[in-house]
């Protein structure tokens, strides 16, 4: 009997290591192949946002107790957000630009010691954009008779960002449009290479017609922050 217990004793701890071995062997091996794994990370930023942010909030802190505008991180945020990681470039490639919020992440980004350089169409540039060059970011402009109606944004050479959305307060607010982003290395190459010879097509084209009109966040910010004050 005595012998029949040690017998079965050495077997339940035989089986018990055996199974515990298994488990983490596999758990090893998950891990392992989580983190050698060359599947690209991609997801999608939809818009609208619902209407326009509160630059207050977004800057801190908003004193007005009826302000209207949104208190709340949206997917303009989270454009910000990426422009503010970035570590050593940040080549833009936009067919209108003229939100106020981002383009301050951009030369935000460029007194950091980041390299930021802006492909662009001569005639949607606007706004407040006339501050990019002010603040001496690199700027070339297609100023041929057709469009430069490319939407996308590399930073650092390792993140990829298109989609429909061009760089627009009033689009972030209320239109239907998106923002793909990846990692993908070989979609990477292809838009930088894209970026590359734009940026070498259009060498020496840098005049920019500015539009009289102040980015349409500013304005609405302003009312809404003045009206709110009255009341």
């Amino acid at each position: 009997m005595s012998r029949l217990w040690e017998l079965t004793a050495v077997l339940s701890v035989s089986t018990n290591l055996a199974i515990t071995s298994y488990i983490l062997y596999n758990l090893w091996k998950t891990r392992w192949q989580c983190e050698e794994s060359d599947e690209p990370e991609a997801r999608v930023l939809m818009f609208p946002d619902g209407g326009y942010q509160c630059n207050y909030w977004t800057a801190g802190h908003c004193h007005f107790e009826n302000c209207t505008l949104l208190h709340h991180k949206t997917n303009k945020t989270r454009l910000k957000e990426l422009l503010e990681g970035a570590v050593k470039s940040i080549n833009v490639c936009m067919f209108v630009l003229s939100c106020a919020v981002l383009l301050d992440a951009l030369i935000e980004a460029h007194r950091k010691g980041v390299t930021v350089r802006i492909v662009c169409d001569n005639m949607k540039i606007s706004g407040s954009a006339y501050k990019i060059t002010e603040a001496g970011l690199d700027v070339r402009v297609d100023n041929s008779p057709s469009m430069m109606h490319h939407k996308f944004m590399i930073i650092d050479k390792e993140i990829l960002l298109t989609g429909s959305y061009n760089w627009t307060a009033s689009g972030a607010a209320y239109n239907r449009e998106n923002v793909f982003i990846t990692d993908e290395k070989y979609v990477l190459d292809q838009f930088i290479s894209e970026f590359e010879k734009l940026w070498v097509t259009f060498e020496g084209s840098s005049e920019i017609r500015y539009e009289a009109i102040t980015s349409c966040d500013v304005i609405r910010n302003r009312f809404v922050h003045r009206s709110n004050n009255k009341s």
